[in-house]
């Protein structure tokens, strides 16, 4: 009897989960199309960080990398998945270093107005 109640309560939440996926993806497109003037700032920021992550990805490194984990064996990291992750790390640092100038920058110009 528990089971059915527990597979109900999963189905159940998946479906919620999808129609906040869905409502969370449709409503700011519906809005973005209603109002394009004021969706330019949007539209700048997603392209900074598309400059941003393509730009870490080609700075990353891709060597091919073999991790040992002692008596557990080793891992072979392919240099697609090295060249993947060493672009996300860099990209993170990228991004925390734009939002701390951005905050200091911000702090800064409140001062002298």
């Amino acid at each position: 009897m528990n089971d059915i109640f527990i597979n109900v309560g999963i189905y159940l939440s998946y479906g919620l989960l999808a129609i906040a996926a869905l409502t969370a993806i449709i409503f700011p497109i519906i809005h973005f199309i209603k109002d394009f003037r004021k969706a330019k700032g949007t539209l700048l920021g997603l392209a900074v960080l598309l400059v941003v992550l393509v730009a870490s990805w080609a700075v990353a490194g891709g060597g091919q990398m073999v991790i040992d984990q002692g008596s557990q064996g080793s891992i072979i990291v392919s240099s697609t998945v090295s060249k993947l992750v060493g672009g996300g790390i860099i990209a993170t640092m990228a991004l925390i270093i734009l939002g701390l100038v951005a905050a200091v920058y911000t702090e800064v110009s409140k001062l002298f107005k």
